[in-house]
């Protein structure tokens, strides 16, 4: 398939049911592009896709869907998080996960808002280290910083052990710092309306015991 973003004819929409077709492809595309420990089930995002807090947005080219991303707008603080973004296999490189990144921070919905990004950390030695450290760049590219001395853990989401992450930050003007109470508030969401768990839990706590009054943003 010959993609191009000089061409124009990449398109934008909401999916919404579990019953639009688009959501088949979405689902096809994610469990392609995530490996077990990242991913929820089917029936999770069939669940999810109906909230409306939860933006699930797909790009599609010529009326096929190439690539996906999913929003959780959180009710609680000024943030929200991308909690997926992925590209068909066949069609990467060729800036559809640019596309969609610039257009999902665009939305009313996201535009006013921090977004947070959950990213795989490539601070330690890996076989896959590189691919880690090519998709932390790829964020950076788009103007995301990281919590500088954060070490975010993230819950799991299957029976698998999560990889270890770090975590990102983009608005249209980010400050050089973020308040650690904003911050507390942000995990806690996270922990709250993404994953399940107490908005108290401890490890929110231990997040967040080693950092300053004002962690930067680098």
């Amino acid at each position: 398939m010959k993609i191009s973003m000089e061409n124009k004819r990449l398109k934008m929409r909401r999916v919404s049911a579990g019953t639009d077709p688009d959501f088949v492809e979405l689902v096809r595309i994610y469990t392609e592009a995530h490996p077990q420990s990242e991913r929820k089930s089917v029936l999770r995002l069939s669940r999810m896709v109906e909230r409306p807090e939860y933006l699930f947005l797909v790009a599609s080219h010529d009326n096929l869907v190439v690539g996906f991303s999913i929003v959780l707008c959180f009710v609680e603080t000024d943030a929200c998080l991308l909690e997926y973004l992925a590209v068909a296999h066949d069609v990467r490189d060729k800036g559809i996960g640019r596309y969609l990144f610039t257009e999902s921070v665009r939305r009313e919905e996201v535009a006013q808002r921090y977004l947070l990004v959950e990213v795989d950390s490539d601070k330690t030695e890996s076989p896959d280290k590189t691919d880690k450290t090519r998709r932390k760049a790829f964020y950076r590219k788009l103007g995301c910083k990281e919590v500088e001395g954060l070490c975010y853990i993230m819950p799991p989401v299957s029976s698998a052990t999560p990889p270890a992450m770090d975590l990102l930050v983009y608005r249209r003007e980010l400050p050089q710092f973020i308040e650690q109470t904003r911050l507390r508030k942000w995990l806690e969401s996270c922990y709250v309306e993404v994953y399940g768990m107490k908005a108290n839990d401890l490890v929110i706590e231990s997040m967040l015991k080693n950092l300053p009054e004002n962690p930067r943003l680098i």
